[in-house]
């Protein structure tokens, strides 16, 4: 760099190796649109190495009186944005190819994901470089492993488990051929060797709102479909192209709007825990994320009980 003297690369190589560690553990594989195969690691291990550059070398061009490189990588990190245009055009494309989407609102969550763990290798590698260059190699291992944990904690939003109560439902029929699960009807079943298959290998989950963030997301048509993809992804669905009568779904209980939903699916594996187990960990979305609602008959329960129901602590941002 410039003549100013040596260049002190420290804080820049503990900063980097700090802020490629913070992509490095949030590559977590699996059905929410993480990496799976090489290419998909190498793309964002590569994304991570130039993210954690571009924050570790701020403080060390600035030092440097090297303005003009500082400024130039500020520029290069707005291209980020174009990490979440990719992600969620791929996962677009693969919505017709998904017998059970996952709908607009989780392919826009997942992109933004995408995009945040990238901003946050370039602030883990910023705070890291800087931490080193005013206390030393020490202060910067110290400040980047509380970063790395700062970050992490902030990145794992709220799951689906943390405002609602997830259980299992008994699938019957009213009136011939009302599909029910538990109290909460979710549709009409025509054919009768439909319904008896629902009957014999069907499986149902009543959702049950804690408090009334839990309802708002209940009513979250976005947040709902999130919900049955997991459910399908993980004891997978019975159906295919052209087979409507086993789309697995999940509603809300109408019209008595008790703030309850139901998912109904006849799966292909029947492994009940592995089913509650997914939708609980089904991230809360961010569409979802910031309202509180009260069903009109929980809110008349409300004002009969000595107990009022207080909404629960918003969850971290995903």
């Amino acid at each position: 760099m410039g003549g100013s003297g040596p260049v002190n690369w420290l804080p820049m190589e503990i900063g980097l190796a700090a802020g490629f560690i913070s992509r490095l553990i949030s590559l977590r594989p699996g059905q929410r649109g993480y990496p799976g195969y090489p290419s998909g690691y190498i793309s964002e291990l590569t994304m991570g190495i130039i993210a954690a550059m571009i924050g570790s070398a701020v403080i060390t061009s600035l030092v440097a009186k090297e303005f003009t490189a500082a400024t130039f990588l500020t520029l290069a990190a707005t291209q980020f944005r174009n990490v979440r245009e990719a992600e969620r055009k791929t996962l677009e494309q693969e919505e017709d190819l998904i017998l059970v989407p996952r709908g607009a609102g989780y392919i826009e969550g997942i992109a933004r994901t995408f995009e945040a763990r990238n901003y946050l290798a370039m602030l883990v590698g910023l705070g890291t470089s800087g931490a080193t260059a005013l206390f030393g190699w020490v202060g910067g291992v110290v400040a980047g492993i509380v970063l790395l944990v700062l970050g992490e904690r902030f990145m794992s939003g709220g799951v689906v488990g943390d405002v609602i109560d997830v259980q299992p439902g008994q699938i019957r029929f009213e009136k011939e051929s009302l599909l029910y699960v538990d109290d909460v009807m979710l549709m009409e079943v025509g054919l009768p060797h439909v319904r008896d298959r629902w009957l014999k290998d069907g499986m149902g989950v009543v959702l049950t709102p804690k408090n009334p963030r839990g309802q708002a997301v209940l009513w979250n048509l976005a947040q709902r479909q999130a919900i049955t993809h997991e459910a399908a992804m993980a004891v997978g669905a019975m159906k295919d192209v052209g087979y409507p009568d086993f789309t697995p779904l999940t509603r809300m209980e109408m019209p008595q709007g008790t703030g309850r939903a139901a998912l109904a699916i006849v799966p292909v594996m029947p492994d009940m825990n592995a089913l509650l187990n997914a939708i609980r960990q089904t991230p809360i979305l961010e569409s979802s994320k910031w309202h509180h609602l009260m069903s009109p008959v929980l809110a008349e329960k409300a004002k009969r009980s000595p107990v009022r129901v207080r909404p629960g602590r918003e969850p971290s941002p995903t």
